[in-house]
Parts: C-alpha cells; structure tokens; sequence
C-alpha cells in the first residue's frame, strides 16, 4: 500500500477516534518510577491461562454471547501530536457497575515512538496483552475481533477500567522504551451508547482494513525465504509440552504473532519465550519437516515429541494449547477434513461444537487428524498441504467459508458444504458425491470412503499406515 493510502486511512482512523462518545478521562503516570502507582491487582505470569466458569463470573466481555463483535485494536502512530501521552478514556460504564453483566466491548490502545513501526505490531500486541493474560482474575481467550474477557468475583473489588488501561500501556512502555507515547479507549458498549452495532462498526472500518494491511505484508515471506523458524512456548504455562512453530507460511494458533513479529521479539529478547528454530535439513518439502525444527521440538517440549509435520493436520500435527481461533477435525466418514471456527456455535459433523471439541483436544497433545489454527493459517500457500490441501476440506461454517473466498480455490468452494447444507456425516457422503468433490478420488470406486486407521494422541503411526495417509494427500495435490 502507497504511503497516500496510508496516510488517508490513518486520517480516517482518527476521525473515528474523536467521533466516539465522550467518557471519562483518565491520566495514567508517566514517570517510570510511578507507572503502576494505584493499580491493586497482581500482575504475574501465575496467572497466565485463567480460566473463569460461569458460575465464578463476576463480568464478562465479548465473546461467543455477543458474536464476537468486540475487538481489541492496537494501532502504531506515527504522528506524535495525535497521541497525549496516558491518556485513558473509558466510555461507559465502570467494572463496579457491571456486575452480573455480559456486554460487548473494545479496547483501542495507540503507541507512538520515532523508531516504532508496523513490524513491532506483534511485539506491542504481546506486552498489551500482558495486562489481562497476567492480571490477577481475568481470563482472556482469542484475539482482535474473537477477544472474549472474564473477570472472577473473587477479585473484581480490585479491579476498575482506568487501571486496567494504565498497566497495559505502562507494562508496554517499561519492557518496549521505544514506546514515547501511548494512550487508550475502552469502550463498555451499553445498549444506549450502540451496543455490538458500534463496535462491529469499528471493526469493519477501522480494525479490519489495518489488520488486512498487516497481514499482507506478512504474507510476502515464504519460508524459502528464510533459514530460520521460531518457536513459541509461553503456553506452557497450561500447556507443558505444548511447542508452536512460527514460520513465514504457518502463524502461531493464538493469531497474535506472525514471523515477521516473532522475529523482532526473538532479537529484542533472545532469552525470552521465542527462540529461534534452525531448519537443519528438509526432510519433507510437502508436508514441512526438519531435522533442526524436529531437535528444537524435542527439547522444548520436555523430550515429549519428536516430530512435528507443519504442513499436516493427519500425521504428526503440531500440538494443541487451547488458544486456537479455529481447528481442523478428520472426519472418518468422508476421508476428508472439516473446519470450524470460535464463531460458529453450531454442531459439525462430528457431532461436536467447537467449543466440545477444542476442550478434547487442548493441553499440549498432539492429535493425529485434529489441529489448532489461526484466522491466518487457511490464507497460506502451504495451508494442510500433506493432506491435499483444499481438495481435502469438504466442511466449514457457512460464514467461515464467505470469509475466505478469495483465498479458496475457485473450483473447489462450491463443493465444499456448509452447515445449510449438512452435518450429518451420511449427508455430507452424499453431498461430497452429488457434487463430485475430488475427496471421492479417494473413495474405493469413488463409492465407499476407507478411513485412515488413525492413532491414538502422543502415539506413533504405523509406517505403512502412514505412507497411505500421505499418498492420499499427495494423490488430491
């Protein structure tokens, strides 16, 4: 995008920035030796994967109730003026008066600093997020517009919006000094002020084009472009063996880093939770295994796993932590794989809603036929290319599928079925055949589907099963 385009969108941004209803304003500290004056709760990495059941809710923000139409939009300016440093600006209502209550919600936190650019975005995002991930009593789930918060009962008398907002900007600021300048919105989108209208307004005009900008440039790099991956451990906390490899062509699960992202993060803290992955040698250009990945894997995951084929949801998958947007689930019936995504509250055909079947999967497992991804992952090249691609998916969500239109091969997106067309897995037999899915070329007489004999989690495939498994996805390529 041409530095006009940019400009023009960051004009439109503000517009909106100074369009939104008026609340009440906040100075944060601005001295390093007072940022986190008045704040009550602990921040700490103990805290990290807090999960807050319904029953122990004292609030909630977002999430599947509301569609999720909230956001949490983070934002690099490069005007100084527009930013007055610590600000904090919170429209509608406070915690306290919220008890009780599920209400859609966004987070709109600008940084500025002369050396900041779009490639720290992930870095920004990370330390942002620090505030709730490792703020005693909040659990939070997903990101950008899938961002779902709940805070516990037993810690809500600690907690105020304006507080919230000063530890995420001031934790940013104290482990990122290039931040100069940073200052929040946190809207509580009441029925009165708009509701989910406003901010799925917001997203559609603000976040959704600046995410998109961001996300193609991220898409120039290919992994042949780069001789190093990196790795992610900062699920481990829920997780122990979870391991998640970032590479050019495979976004983490989370949807919060990218390679470029990873990158900064692995240069500005190389003792951090990411940490370089040296290729080694190409075992499998297809499906993405390396002998230097397969070594950093097997360390990292506590001697758990040994191999990891990225470019896989069948055979040796990446291991699941519970932060995923979406998943991919083999589906017996068919010989094919289905997708789900956090919106979609409906059945699949397994039987199971993604929430079910995200909490089978989950705790660092790896699951031969089921995997985690991001938003992200479907957009790449290599998306489940051991497993034939997208001649391999034969089921998503109706809204899911519109989503990525332009991403799926155009002869394929007619024959794959949504939720209005089926979920019942004989139905999804008889779909697949009427509308001649290649996913049939693997049916013995395009009549009867022969499943893969799949094993169990953390085990090892039998070779011959796996070699028919990846002649499968080899024979759909």
């Amino acid at each position: 995008m041409s530095g006009v385009m940019e400009d023009e969108e960051a004009r439109m941004r503000q517009k909106v920035w100074d369009s939104l209803p008026e609340g009440e304003v906040f100075f944060a500290p601005t001295e390093p030796e007072r940022f986190f004056e008045g704040i009550k709760f602990d921040i700490s990495p103990r805290q990290f994967g807090l999960r807050v059941r319904k029953h122990d809710m004292y609030c909630e923000l977002g999430g599947p109730k509301h569609r999720y139409t909230s956001f949490f939009f983070i934002e690099v300016v490069k005007d100084a003026e527009r930013i007055e440093d610590g600000r904090i600006e919170v429209i509608g209502p406070e915690i306290e008066d919220i008890a009780g209550k599920s209400l859609p919600f966004g987070f709109w936190v600008r940084y500025y600093g002369r050396y900041l650019t779009d490639d720290h975005l992930d870095l920004l995002t990370r330390w942002t997020y620090f505030a709730l991930e490792q703020g005693e009593g909040w659990m939070l789930l997903n990101t950008r517009d899938t961002i779902w918060l709940r805070l516990h009962k037993k810690y809500a008398h600690k907690h105020d919006f304006k507080r919230l907002g000063q530890a995420m900007i001031n934790l940013c600021k104290i482990q990122f000094p290039m931040v100069e300048r940073a200052d929040v919105k946190i809207l509580i989108a009441t029925e009165e002020l708009g509701g989910s209208k406003l901010t799925k307004s917001i997203i559609d005009n603000v976040c959704a084009p600046y995410w998109e900008r961001v996300d193609e440039h991220a898409r120039r790099f290919s992994d042949e472009d780069v001789d190093t991956f990196y790795g992610c451990t900062i699920c481990q906390t829920f997780a122990p063996t979870h391991v998640c490899v970032v590479a050019p062509d495979r976004p983490p699960y989370c949807g919060i880093i990218t390679w470029m992202g990873a990158k900064v993060m692995c240069d500005l803290d190389p003792y951090g939770y990411i940490f370089e992955m040296p290729l080694g040698e190409c075992i499998d250009p297809i499906g993405g295994e390396y002998t230097g990945v397969n070594e950093k894997i097997y360390e990292k995951s506590n001697r758990t796993y040994k191999r990891v084929v990225m470019y896989s949801s069948i055979t040796y998958p990446q291991t699941n932590c519970g932060c995923f947007e979406a998943a991919i689930f083999y589906i017996p019936e068919v010989d094919g794989l289905g997708l789900v995504d956090r919106r979609y509250a409906g059945e699949t055909p397994l039987g199971l809603t993604f929430s079910r079947l995200a909490g089978l999967i989950s705790g660092g497992l790896q699951n031969h036929g089921y995997c985690g991804i991001s938003f992200r992952t479907p957009r790449s090249k290599k998306f489940v290319r051991a497993d034939g691609g997208w001649n391999r998916i034969v089921w998503m969500p109706k809204e899911f599928k519109e989503a990525l239109t332009e991403f799926i091969p155009q002869e394929i997106y007619p024959r794959i079925a949504t939720e209005e067309d089926c979920t019942d897995p004989l139905e999804l037999r008889a779909f697949l055949k009427r509308v001649n899915h290649p996913v049939v070329q693997l049916w013995n007489n395009g009549e009867e589907p022969q499943p893969l004999k799949i094993p169990p989690p953390n085990t090892d495939w039998d070779p011959e099963e796996e070699r028919k498994a990846r002649e499968r996805g080899i024979k759909l390529l």
